[in-house]
């Protein structure tokens, strides 16, 4: 069975779009070696291309690099919102088998301090209700 490759990210575009998250605020594709070394600048170039094709980023601006324009890029998505679309397309995409509970159970099984995720869980909640 093909699985939906809409949230999937690859290892490098995952590199850029942390570099983005990490930063909160646009780069330039210059940027991006400064801050990943490991990166060069027609890798990053390359990714940011795809990364704009797929949606999950946007030109936030043309701005002046020395004698040049050059366009920053701002991520569309933010990580959480990438973290839950990816979890449930590529890892949980069977949401009429699993139910709510069924997460939950699992995400309690897989953490160290399970009276704190509690807590944040009945914080969230208490706010999801005053809403």
């Amino acid at each position: 069975m093909a699985k939906n490759k809409e949230f999937a990210l690859s290892r490098r575009e995952l590199d850029i779009m942390n570099v983005l998250w990490a930063e909160g605020k646009p780069l330039k594709a210059s940027d991006f070696p400064d801050r990943k070394p490991e990166l060069s600048i027609n890798t990053v170039q390359s990714v940011l291309k795809k990364l704009l094709q797929r949606g999950f980023i946007e030109v936030a601006e043309i701005v002046q690099s020395g004698t040049v324009l050059s366009r920053s890029y701002a991520p569309v998505i933010k990580p959480e919102e990438y973290a839950v679309k990816y979890v449930m397309s590529e890892i949980f995409p069977f949401d009429k088998m699993v139910l709510g509970t069924g997460y939950l159970s699992a995400l309690f099984e897989s953490v160290d301090n399970d009276e704190m995720l509690m807590k944040e869980l009945e914080q969230f909640i208490q706010e999801k209700k005053s809403q």
